[in-house]
């Protein structure tokens, strides 16, 4: 087998030793994810405190989203050298099979640079806090009598998902007007305008 290797192209030998290492790498990196000891990194180049990754992958988030990571250059180096192996012998023009080599390689990582956002995404903390939906537009749900006499109620949509709030006012709004959220007047009770 050492002597089949040593007779091959230097970019056979090349493609072949890519593919083989990331397949070692990728399969070490499977087993370690499902056991739950998951060591990855990011390649981050912020300096700002509160965008310092904190552990691994889950520094992916939706306003830092990073596509370089050490599963996904991982994953395009799998890519390339896999890409580069099997069609070595149906595409004779090496320039050609680099860039479809690469382009494979682009493939793989921005997968699994998106899967690893998307289960990031999961981790994110969703926990509703009144304070959050202050200057945030609203439907009236239940009309809202004017002068704060009594509270409607209004639906207002944060982060994906839709939540209902008491509403106090100082002009009368009928049901589906539109809102503004001013402030907390008590607990979840909040003060609203008309836009």
């Amino acid at each position: 087998m050492i002597e089949t290797f040593k007779s091959m192209d230097g970019m056979l030998q090349v493609y072949w030793i890519l593919a083989a290492i990331s397949s070692i790498i990728f399969i070490i990196q499977a087993i370690m994810t499902f056991v739950g000891f998951d060591a990855d990194s990011d390649v981050d180049m912020s300096t700002a405190p509160d965008q310092i990754p904190d552990s691994g992958d889950a520094a992916f988030d939706a306003a830092g989203f990073h596509l370089v990571s050490v599963k996904s250059v991982i994953c395009f180096i799998l890519g390339f050298g896999w890409t580069g192996v099997l069609c070595w012998n149906l595409i004779p023009n090496h320039v050609l099979l680099g860039l479809l080599a690469a382009v494979v390689g682009l493939v793989f990582m921005s997968v699994i640079a998106f899967l690893l956002f998307q289960m990031m995404k999961l981790n994110r903390d969703n926990t509703f806090r009144v304070e959050q939906v202050i200057g945030q537009p609203a439907d009236v749900y239940l009309r809202i009598p004017g002068n704060r006499r009594a509270t409607g109620k209004i639906t207002v949509s944060l982060n994906g998902s839709t939540h209902e709030l008491e509403a106090l006012s100082d002009t009368d709004i009928p049901t589906g007007g539109k809102v503004r959220i001013k402030e907390i007047i008590q607990g979840e009770t909040v003060l609203v305008e008309q836009i």
